[in-house]
């Protein structure tokens, strides 16, 4: 029998509109949780609710009613669950800008001597936490900290980390237009059971904050002398086949294609 197609005659534009708005934002929203855990709880709700169908297909009276009640209260259960990710999400639209300053995201140069500091440190064996501002404003953090709002050095970076200096254990900040703007922060550490008993404080708060925020993390261990970035709820070190400057760069230089569309 041919099918019939006559339904497509009562389709409205605004119904198109619907649709691609709903792709759009169904889109961001996987983006966002590309990567996290929280791709993976989302991935649990969807075997209960498999679970849920074919126990009502097969009429299981006590499994349907506990899945139900599960899935009647899925709303309370989601925020609960993702509070910090719903808050994340909403700053990081918050702080979406329709015009964006030309300073944006930093210049190779300023990367280059970032990295170029943090090898130095590595060499070294000077622990080191330094965090690059992204889109999302990061004033939360900022509290207890000293305020430079300095031009980038490589002298002054390496001068703060001195073992000597009152603000080395802390986490310098480096705002989107280059700036050292804040030394000494105190950072929220990651609660993450997998970290490596290799990876201390500074890696557990570069995690911590990169679950919180896009901000990119660099740091340098103490004892090791390894160089480490986090983004994104993730922390890799650096090694033969993950090169930690070239993925920072590649970082910035999406968010500056994204600011410029």
């Amino acid at each position: 029998m041919p099918f019939n197609f006559d339904f497509l005659h009562n389709i409205r534009w605004q119904d198109y509109l619907d649709v691609i708005i709903l792709a759009i934002v169904i889109y961001r929203i996987l983006l966002m949780l590309r990567g996290t855990r929280t791709i993976q709880i989302l991935s649990g709700f969807l075997v209960v609710a498999i679970f849920f169908y074919f126990a009502d297909l097969f009429n299981l009276i006590a499994s349907t009613w506990v899945l139900r009640n599960i899935l009647n209260s899925i709303v309370i259960v989601f925020i609960v669950l993702f509070q910090s990710d719903i808050k994340n999400a909403l700053a990081q639209m918050g702080t979406t800008r329709i015009f964006h300053d030309t300073h944006l995201g930093k210049s190779a140069n300023i990367l280059d001597s970032i990295y170029s500091v943090c090898e130095h440190f590595s060499k070294k064996r000077i622990g080191a936490l330094i965090v690059l501002e992204n889109e999302m404003g990061l004033g939360d953090y900022y509290s207890g900290a000293t305020r430079l709002n300095a031009e980038f050095s490589r002298q002054l970076l390496v001068s703060i980390f001195n073992p000597h200096s009152p603000l080395h254990d802390g986490a310098v900040f480096i705002s989107r237009d280059g700036l050292i703007s804040y030394a000494g922060c105190i950072l929220p550490l990651s609660k993450e059971i997998d970290i490596s008993k290799n990876q201390g404080t500074r890696h557990r708060a570069a995690l911590g904050l990169s679950e919180e925020s896009d901000a990119v993390i660099l740091t340098v261990s103490e004892e090791t002398g390894e160089i480490s970035l986090a983004h994104n709820g993730e922390l890799v070190t650096e090694s033969k086949d993950y090169k930690i400057k070239s993925k920072v760069k590649e970082i910035f230089a999406k968010t500056k294609k994204t600011a410029g569309a």
